[in-house]
Protein backbone atom coordinates (compact mmCIF):
# COMPACT_ATOMS: atom_id res chain seq x y z
CA UNK A 1 0.00 0.00 0.00
CA UNK A 2 1.46 3.24 -0.78
CA UNK A 3 1.58 6.13 1.68
CA UNK A 4 -0.22 9.52 0.84
CA UNK A 5 2.35 12.29 -0.10
CA UNK A 6 2.71 14.72 2.70
CA UNK A 7 2.88 18.61 1.36
CA UNK A 8 5.83 20.49 1.43
CA UNK A 9 4.14 23.17 3.54
CA UNK A 10 2.70 20.78 6.28
CA UNK A 11 6.69 19.25 6.05
CA UNK A 12 7.88 22.55 7.06
CA UNK A 13 4.67 23.30 9.39
CA UNK A 14 5.74 20.00 11.78
CA UNK A 15 9.65 20.95 11.16
CA UNK A 16 8.90 24.61 13.15
CA UNK A 17 6.60 22.31 15.87
CA UNK A 18 9.59 20.06 16.16
CA UNK A 19 11.95 23.18 16.80
CA UNK A 20 9.29 24.78 19.35
CA UNK A 21 8.93 21.29 21.19
CA UNK A 22 12.53 21.59 21.97
CA UNK A 23 12.56 24.70 23.68
CA UNK A 24 13.18 24.30 27.29
CA UNK A 25 13.75 20.55 27.68
CA UNK A 26 16.82 20.33 29.48
CA UNK A 27 17.22 16.40 29.41
CA UNK A 28 17.81 13.56 26.77
CA UNK A 29 14.73 11.34 27.36
CA UNK A 30 11.98 14.73 27.71
CA UNK A 31 13.58 16.11 24.89
CA UNK A 32 12.42 12.83 22.91
CA UNK A 33 9.27 12.45 24.01
CA UNK A 34 8.47 15.83 23.05
CA UNK A 35 9.24 15.88 19.24
CA UNK A 36 8.35 11.96 19.06
CA UNK A 37 4.48 13.14 18.18
CA UNK A 38 6.21 16.20 15.75
CA UNK A 39 8.31 14.01 14.06
CA UNK A 40 5.49 10.81 13.46
CA UNK A 41 3.66 13.31 11.12
CA UNK A 42 6.63 13.49 8.58
CA UNK A 43 8.37 10.14 9.45
CA UNK A 44 5.46 7.43 10.59
CA UNK A 45 7.38 5.34 13.42
CA UNK A 46 6.13 2.41 15.96
CA UNK A 47 9.53 2.50 17.34
CA UNK A 48 11.87 6.12 17.17
CA UNK A 49 15.00 6.15 19.69
CA UNK A 50 18.40 8.46 19.42
CA UNK A 51 21.72 7.05 20.50
CA UNK A 52 24.37 9.38 21.61
CA UNK A 53 28.07 8.54 21.94
CA UNK A 54 29.94 9.03 25.41
CA UNK A 55 32.48 11.76 25.78
CA UNK A 56 33.85 8.37 27.98
CA UNK A 57 36.98 7.57 25.45
CA UNK A 58 35.99 3.50 25.16
CA UNK A 59 33.23 3.80 22.84
CA UNK A 60 29.95 3.53 24.31
CA UNK A 61 26.78 5.10 23.35
CA UNK A 62 23.60 5.24 25.35
CA UNK A 63 19.83 5.13 24.00
CA UNK A 64 16.62 6.88 24.50
CA UNK A 65 13.63 5.50 22.58
CA UNK A 66 10.22 6.43 22.45
CA UNK A 67 7.05 4.49 21.42
CA UNK A 68 7.25 0.60 21.85
CA UNK A 69 9.85 0.06 24.76
CA UNK A 70 12.78 -2.25 24.39
CA UNK A 71 16.14 -3.36 25.78
CA UNK A 72 17.89 -0.54 23.78
CA UNK A 73 16.54 1.60 26.70
CA UNK A 74 18.28 0.23 29.15
CA UNK A 75 21.52 1.73 27.76
CA UNK A 76 20.45 4.62 29.91
CA UNK A 77 22.17 2.93 32.58
CA UNK A 78 24.23 0.52 31.33
CA UNK A 79 25.91 2.27 28.34
CA UNK A 80 26.64 -0.18 25.07
CA UNK A 81 30.15 -0.59 23.57
CA UNK A 82 29.91 0.48 19.77
CA UNK A 83 31.27 -2.59 18.38
CA UNK A 84 27.95 -4.60 20.00
CA UNK A 85 25.45 -1.94 18.02
CA UNK A 86 23.72 -3.32 15.11
CA UNK A 87 24.08 0.09 13.65
CA UNK A 88 27.90 0.35 14.18
CA UNK A 89 28.95 0.24 10.65
CA UNK A 90 26.70 4.40 10.51
CA UNK A 91 28.35 5.51 14.26
CA UNK A 92 31.76 4.92 13.05
CA UNK A 93 31.33 6.53 9.52
CA UNK A 94 31.61 3.38 7.28
CA UNK A 95 28.14 4.42 5.41
CA UNK A 96 26.30 7.22 4.95
CA UNK A 97 22.49 5.93 6.03
CA UNK A 98 20.84 2.42 6.96
CA UNK A 99 17.43 1.29 5.16
CA UNK A 100 16.24 -1.69 5.97
CA UNK A 101 13.01 -3.48 4.59
CA UNK A 102 13.10 -6.13 6.76
CA UNK A 103 15.58 -5.84 9.62
CA UNK A 104 14.76 -9.07 11.04
CA UNK A 105 16.53 -10.79 7.96
CA UNK A 106 18.90 -8.25 6.71
CA UNK A 107 22.72 -9.49 7.51
CA UNK A 108 24.08 -6.14 8.65
CA UNK A 109 22.73 -6.26 11.83
CA UNK A 110 23.07 -9.84 12.24
CA UNK A 111 27.00 -10.51 13.27
CA UNK A 112 28.61 -11.86 16.66
CA UNK A 113 28.32 -10.54 19.24
CA UNK A 114 25.85 -8.01 17.97
CA UNK A 115 23.02 -6.86 20.60
CA UNK A 116 20.27 -7.46 18.20
CA UNK A 117 17.39 -8.95 19.93
CA UNK A 118 15.42 -6.09 20.50
CA UNK A 119 15.10 -6.20 16.56
CA UNK A 120 13.19 -9.37 16.85
CA UNK A 121 11.76 -8.79 20.20
CA UNK A 122 9.91 -6.15 19.27
CA UNK A 123 8.93 -6.80 15.75
CA UNK A 124 10.94 -4.00 14.42
CA UNK A 125 10.83 -4.94 10.59
CA UNK A 126 11.52 -2.11 8.55
CA UNK A 127 14.46 0.69 10.20
CA UNK A 128 15.87 3.67 9.06
CA UNK A 129 19.20 5.24 10.69
CA UNK A 130 20.94 8.56 9.85
CA UNK A 131 23.65 9.95 11.63
CA UNK A 132 23.51 12.77 13.83
CA UNK A 133 26.69 15.46 13.08
CA UNK A 134 27.69 18.41 15.34
CA UNK A 135 31.20 20.06 14.80
CA UNK A 136 31.82 18.17 11.74
CA UNK A 137 31.97 14.92 13.68
CA UNK A 138 29.28 12.08 13.99
CA UNK A 139 27.99 11.99 17.80
CA UNK A 140 25.23 9.73 17.30
CA UNK A 141 22.21 8.39 15.34
CA UNK A 142 18.57 8.90 14.82
CA UNK A 143 16.51 5.70 14.27
CA UNK A 144 13.05 4.86 13.47
CA UNK A 145 11.50 1.74 12.54
CA UNK A 146 7.85 0.44 11.77
CA UNK A 147 6.70 -3.35 12.78
CA UNK A 148 5.38 -3.85 8.61
CA UNK A 149 7.98 -4.72 6.51
CA UNK A 150 9.06 -2.72 3.47
CA UNK A 151 7.68 0.75 5.05
CA UNK A 152 10.48 3.03 4.60
CA UNK A 153 11.98 4.57 1.58
CA UNK A 154 15.03 6.76 -0.25
CA UNK A 155 12.62 9.96 0.13
CA UNK A 156 12.20 8.87 3.70
CA UNK A 157 16.46 9.01 4.14
CA UNK A 158 16.00 13.04 2.98
CA UNK A 159 13.60 13.82 5.48
CA UNK A 160 15.21 11.55 8.34
CA UNK A 161 18.57 13.40 7.85
CA UNK A 162 16.87 16.73 7.75
CA UNK A 163 15.44 15.53 11.18
CA UNK A 164 18.46 14.82 12.16
CA UNK A 165 20.12 17.70 11.49
CA UNK A 166 17.77 19.43 13.32
CA UNK A 167 18.19 17.47 16.62
CA UNK A 168 21.86 17.01 16.65
CA UNK A 169 22.86 20.83 17.38
CA UNK A 170 20.13 20.62 20.88
CA UNK A 171 21.65 16.84 21.28
CA UNK A 172 25.39 18.18 21.56
CA UNK A 173 24.33 21.17 23.48
CA UNK A 174 22.58 19.11 26.15
CA UNK A 175 25.24 16.29 25.94
CA UNK A 176 28.11 19.13 26.92
CA UNK A 177 26.32 20.38 29.59
CA UNK A 178 25.33 16.68 31.20
CA UNK A 179 28.86 15.74 30.84
CA UNK A 180 29.37 19.35 32.75
CA UNK A 181 27.04 18.61 35.64
CA UNK A 182 28.81 14.97 35.55
CA UNK A 183 32.55 16.63 36.41
CA UNK A 184 30.65 19.60 38.65
CA UNK A 185 29.36 16.33 40.52
CA UNK A 186 32.29 14.19 40.78
CA UNK A 187 34.96 17.45 41.39
CA UNK A 188 32.32 17.80 44.47
CA UNK A 189 32.39 14.95 45.80
CA UNK A 190 36.15 14.83 45.71
CA UNK A 191 36.03 18.14 47.31
CA UNK A 192 33.75 17.32 50.11
CA UNK A 193 36.07 13.95 50.68
CA UNK A 194 39.08 15.99 50.92
CA UNK A 195 37.21 18.61 53.16
CA UNK A 196 36.41 15.50 55.35
CA UNK A 197 39.66 14.36 55.04
CA UNK A 198 41.25 17.48 55.90
CA UNK A 199 38.88 18.35 58.78
CA UNK A 200 39.32 14.67 60.09
CA UNK A 201 43.19 15.35 59.96
CA UNK A 202 43.00 18.89 61.65
CA UNK A 203 40.72 17.11 64.40
CA UNK A 204 43.23 14.57 64.77
CA UNK A 205 46.16 17.17 64.73
CA UNK A 206 44.47 19.23 67.47
CA UNK A 207 44.14 15.56 69.64
CA UNK A 208 48.09 15.12 69.00
CA UNK A 209 48.58 19.00 70.02
CA UNK A 210 46.44 18.70 73.41
CA UNK A 211 48.61 15.17 74.28
CA UNK A 212 51.80 16.70 73.62
CA UNK A 213 51.17 19.80 75.77
CA UNK A 214 49.95 17.17 78.57
CA UNK A 215 53.21 15.07 77.98
CA UNK A 216 54.35 18.59 78.06
CA UNK A 217 53.00 19.49 81.18
CA UNK A 218 53.69 16.20 82.99
CA UNK A 219 57.17 16.68 82.28
CA UNK A 220 57.59 19.94 83.52
CA UNK A 221 55.28 18.96 86.77
CA UNK A 222 56.72 15.37 87.57
CA UNK A 223 60.12 14.30 85.80
CA UNK A 224 61.77 17.75 85.64
CA UNK A 225 60.64 18.91 89.55
CA UNK A 226 61.99 14.85 90.38
CA UNK A 227 65.35 16.19 88.07
CA UNK A 228 65.44 19.07 90.05
CA UNK A 229 65.48 17.20 93.54
CA UNK A 230 67.78 15.41 92.57
CA UNK A 231 70.47 17.83 91.11
CA UNK A 232 70.11 19.94 94.97
CA UNK A 233 70.41 16.93 96.45
CA UNK A 234 73.48 16.18 95.01
CA UNK A 235 74.30 19.76 95.47
CA UNK A 236 74.00 19.33 99.36
CA UNK A 237 75.72 16.19 99.49
CA UNK A 238 79.00 17.75 97.52
CA UNK A 239 78.59 20.30 99.98
CA UNK A 240 78.42 18.21 102.86
CA UNK A 241 81.52 16.08 101.52
CA UNK A 242 79.44 13.12 101.79
CA UNK A 243 81.28 12.32 98.63
CA UNK A 244 84.21 12.84 96.59
CA UNK A 245 83.39 16.29 94.80
CA UNK A 246 85.12 14.95 91.84
CA UNK A 247 82.65 11.99 91.84
CA UNK A 248 79.99 14.10 91.84
CA UNK A 249 80.64 17.34 89.84
CA UNK A 250 80.32 14.72 86.12
CA UNK A 251 76.81 13.21 87.85
CA UNK A 252 76.03 17.16 88.13
CA UNK A 253 76.84 18.24 85.10
CA UNK A 254 75.06 15.36 83.05
CA UNK A 255 72.09 16.24 85.09
CA UNK A 256 72.17 19.83 84.33
CA UNK A 257 72.29 19.14 80.81
CA UNK A 258 69.10 16.31 80.34
CA UNK A 259 67.04 19.25 82.45
CA UNK A 260 68.30 21.78 80.27
CA UNK A 261 67.15 19.31 77.10
CA UNK A 262 64.06 18.18 79.16
CA UNK A 263 63.43 22.16 79.04
CA UNK A 264 63.55 22.38 75.53
CA UNK A 265 61.38 19.22 75.06
CA UNK A 266 58.67 20.95 76.96
CA UNK A 267 59.47 24.20 75.00
CA UNK A 268 58.69 22.62 72.06
CA UNK A 269 55.32 20.15 72.80
CA UNK A 270 53.93 23.11 74.45
CA UNK A 271 54.38 26.92 73.45
CA UNK A 272 53.00 28.60 76.40
CA UNK A 273 53.92 32.28 75.02
CA UNK A 274 52.01 31.36 71.78
CA UNK A 275 48.88 30.43 73.57
CA UNK A 276 49.21 32.92 76.61
CA UNK A 277 49.74 35.94 74.64
CA UNK A 278 49.06 35.64 71.10
CA UNK A 279 50.54 34.41 67.80
CA UNK A 280 52.88 37.50 67.31
CA UNK A 281 54.27 37.41 70.83
CA UNK A 282 54.94 33.67 70.11
CA UNK A 283 56.79 34.00 66.92
CA UNK A 284 59.21 36.29 69.23
CA UNK A 285 59.49 34.21 71.61
CA UNK A 286 60.52 31.56 69.41
CA UNK A 287 62.68 33.71 66.73
CA UNK A 288 64.84 34.74 70.25
CA UNK A 289 64.86 30.84 71.98
CA UNK A 290 65.89 29.89 68.51
CA UNK A 291 68.75 31.94 68.01
CA UNK A 292 69.67 31.72 71.79
CA UNK A 293 70.04 27.93 71.95
CA UNK A 294 72.14 27.10 68.43
CA UNK A 295 74.98 30.04 70.24
CA UNK A 296 74.93 31.56 66.61
CA UNK A 297 74.76 35.65 65.88
CA UNK A 298 71.66 36.01 63.90
CA UNK A 299 69.67 38.70 63.48
CA UNK A 300 66.10 38.44 63.77
CA UNK A 301 63.22 40.59 62.55
CA UNK A 302 59.51 40.11 63.28
CA UNK A 303 56.70 42.29 61.29
CA UNK A 304 53.02 41.88 61.36
CA UNK A 305 50.82 44.24 59.14
CA UNK A 306 47.90 42.28 60.28
CA UNK A 307 46.52 43.98 63.13
CA UNK A 308 46.21 41.10 64.94
CA UNK A 309 44.25 38.73 62.66
CA UNK A 310 46.52 35.73 62.81
CA UNK A 311 44.69 35.91 66.75
CA UNK A 312 41.37 35.51 65.22
CA UNK A 313 42.35 32.07 63.69
CA UNK A 314 41.36 28.42 65.55
CA UNK A 315 43.63 27.12 67.97
CA UNK A 316 44.80 24.13 66.03
CA UNK A 317 45.37 26.63 63.29
CA UNK A 318 47.25 28.93 65.14
CA UNK A 319 49.39 26.27 66.47
CA UNK A 320 50.41 24.25 62.65
CA UNK A 321 51.39 27.83 61.83
CA UNK A 322 53.23 28.57 64.92
CA UNK A 323 54.87 24.50 63.96
CA UNK A 324 55.77 25.75 60.45
CA UNK A 325 57.34 28.67 61.12
CA UNK A 326 59.07 26.80 63.98
CA UNK A 327 60.44 23.91 60.95
CA UNK A 328 61.40 26.23 58.64
CA UNK A 329 63.83 28.44 61.49
CA UNK A 330 65.45 25.38 62.45
CA UNK A 331 66.24 24.65 59.00
CA UNK A 332 67.66 27.81 58.20
CA UNK A 333 70.11 27.51 61.64
CA UNK A 334 70.84 24.28 60.84
CA UNK A 335 71.40 23.80 57.23
CA UNK A 336 71.95 27.32 56.32
CA UNK A 337 74.16 28.93 58.63
CA UNK A 338 72.41 32.44 58.08
CA UNK A 339 73.11 35.99 59.03
CA UNK A 340 69.45 37.14 59.36
CA UNK A 341 66.41 35.67 59.55
CA UNK A 342 62.70 37.91 58.84
CA UNK A 343 59.12 36.79 59.63
CA UNK A 344 56.56 38.49 57.82
CA UNK A 345 52.50 38.14 58.65
CA UNK A 346 50.28 40.25 56.28
CA UNK A 347 46.70 40.30 55.01
CA UNK A 348 45.63 40.33 50.92
CA UNK A 349 42.06 39.56 49.32
CA UNK A 350 41.07 37.77 52.60
CA UNK A 351 44.42 35.23 52.53
CA UNK A 352 46.64 35.58 55.97
CA UNK A 353 50.19 35.54 54.11
CA UNK A 354 53.26 34.43 56.28
CA UNK A 355 56.73 34.42 54.86
CA UNK A 356 59.93 33.47 56.61
CA UNK A 357 63.19 34.59 54.87
CA UNK A 358 66.93 33.77 55.90
CA UNK A 359 69.99 34.88 53.78
CA UNK A 360 71.73 31.56 54.20
CA UNK A 361 73.07 29.15 51.81
CA UNK A 362 69.59 28.22 50.73
CA UNK A 363 67.73 25.40 52.09
CA UNK A 364 66.56 24.17 48.43
CA UNK A 365 70.38 23.29 47.89
CA UNK A 366 71.35 21.62 51.15
CA UNK A 367 67.99 19.80 51.58
CA UNK A 368 65.41 18.30 48.47
CA UNK A 369 62.07 19.16 48.68
CA UNK A 370 61.22 15.30 50.19
CA UNK A 371 63.25 16.02 53.04
CA UNK A 372 61.47 15.25 56.24
CA UNK A 373 61.64 18.84 57.41
CA UNK A 374 60.39 20.29 54.19
CA UNK A 375 57.58 17.47 54.31
CA UNK A 376 56.65 18.23 57.82
CA UNK A 377 55.62 21.74 56.96
CA UNK A 378 53.75 21.26 53.68
CA UNK A 379 51.63 18.53 55.13
CA UNK A 380 50.96 20.92 57.89
CA UNK A 381 49.66 23.06 55.47
CA UNK A 382 47.60 20.38 53.92
CA UNK A 383 46.25 19.70 56.65
CA UNK A 384 44.98 23.68 57.50
CA UNK A 385 44.03 24.03 53.89
CA UNK A 386 46.87 26.74 53.24
CA UNK A 387 48.59 26.91 50.28
CA UNK A 388 52.64 26.65 51.14
CA UNK A 389 55.66 27.73 48.53
CA UNK A 390 59.45 27.47 49.10
CA UNK A 391 61.36 29.28 46.73
CA UNK A 392 64.81 30.67 46.98
CA UNK A 393 65.31 34.31 48.82
CA UNK A 394 65.41 37.07 47.57
CA UNK A 395 68.28 38.33 44.88
CA UNK A 396 69.00 34.75 44.59
CA UNK A 397 70.15 34.32 48.53
CA UNK A 398 69.04 32.16 50.86
CA UNK A 399 65.66 30.55 51.35
CA UNK A 400 61.95 31.98 51.03
CA UNK A 401 59.13 29.74 52.70
CA UNK A 402 55.83 31.88 51.55
CA UNK A 403 52.70 30.63 53.04
CA UNK A 404 48.68 31.62 52.67
CA UNK A 405 45.40 30.94 53.85
CA UNK A 406 42.12 32.00 54.07
CA UNK A 407 41.03 34.02 57.00
CA UNK A 408 37.77 33.12 58.84
CA UNK A 409 34.77 35.25 57.71
CA UNK A 410 34.44 37.83 60.86
CA UNK A 411 31.03 39.02 62.08
CA UNK A 412 29.93 42.11 61.07
CA UNK A 413 29.06 43.21 64.26
CA UNK A 414 32.99 42.89 64.84
CA UNK A 415 34.21 44.46 61.92
CA UNK A 416 32.01 47.41 62.34
CA UNK A 417 33.85 47.47 66.07
CA UNK A 418 37.49 47.84 64.40
CA UNK A 419 36.26 50.09 62.40
CA UNK A 420 34.54 52.35 64.56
Amino acid sequence: MQRPLIQAESVLHHFLGISRALAGQLDFQSMIDAVSEEIRFILPHDHLDVSLLLLDGENHLQAYESGVHTAWGDFVYHPLPIVESPIRTLLLGEVPYLLSDDATLDPRFQFPGAFNHPIFDANLRSRLHVPLRAQGEIIGALSCSKHSACFYTEDDVRHTQHVADLLASYLYALRQTDQAKKLEIAQAQIRAREEGLRLGALRLTEELENERQRIGMDLHDQTLADMTRLHRRLGRLQLQGSLAGAELRPISQALQESMQELRGIIDAVKPTVLQLFGFEEGLEDLLLRSVRDSGLQIATRLSDSTDGAANELAEPQKIALFRIVQEAVNNAIKHASPQSIDVHLSCHLGQLALTIIDDGLGVLDEQPQDSGGIQNMQVRAQLLGAHLRIDRGPDGRGTQVHVSLPLPMMPINSALAKEA
